[in-house]
């Protein structure tokens, strides 16, 4: 099984609407514990809106929704309490 930073590599790589729907979930997902209360309720929003598009079948929507996915399972993997950071 790859990890979170190779499919990261991987999809910044392939520069297509699942890639970019990839990266930018784990982004958000990576940085949320750090923003502001507003930011965070953003982000919340983008995180349902992306959900409405992968529903819809959507690559943007879907790769977005496998980047939040992935990032979390990591997060839970470590055991950490608080965001991991991955930087682009």
């Amino acid at each position: 099984m790859r990890t979170l930073m190779e499919k990261l590599e991987y999809n910044k790589r392939r520069r297509s609407s699942f890639g970019v729907g990839y990266t930018t979930g784990v982004t958000l997902y990576s940085e949320y514990s750090k923003l502001d209360k507003e930011s965070k309720r953003l982000v919340k929003e983008t995180i349902t809106d992306a959900r409405e598009l992968a529903k819809q079948g959507d690559k943007y929507g879907k790769g977005f929704m496998c980047g939040v996915r992935d990032a979390a399972n990591e997060r839970k993997k470590a055991g950490v309490k608080r965001s991991t950071r991955v930087d682009l």
